[in-house]
């Protein structure tokens, strides 16, 4: 994004929001931790590095419903290729 660009979407939250430009900061870069937190802890958990139970504690059931369909339909997928291989 261009420093322009990120500087008017700075402009319009603290316009929208109404707090100061620091707190709108501060917000933002709280939950792009998170996120990238959340996409962290999802790599770690498909990689075997962190266990189930952590990944429902933090992810939460729905999420981690959604990561293990994804992972088991990528599977099923694969295997189904290599048998026309």
């Amino acid at each position: 994004m261009r420093n322009t660009a990120l500087r008017e979407h700075l402009d319009f939250l603290v316009t929208q929001t109404g707090e100061d430009e620091a707190t709108v900061i501060a917000q933002a870069l709280q939950a792009g931790v998170e996120a990238l937190y959340q996409e962290a802890l999802t790599e770690a958990y498909l990689l075997g590095k962190v266990s189930r139970d952590i990944a429902l504690k933090e992810l939460g059931l729905e999420r981690l419903g959604e990561i293990d369909y994804q992972r088991d339909a990528l599977r099923r997928d694969f295997e189904w290729g290599l048998k026309g291989a």
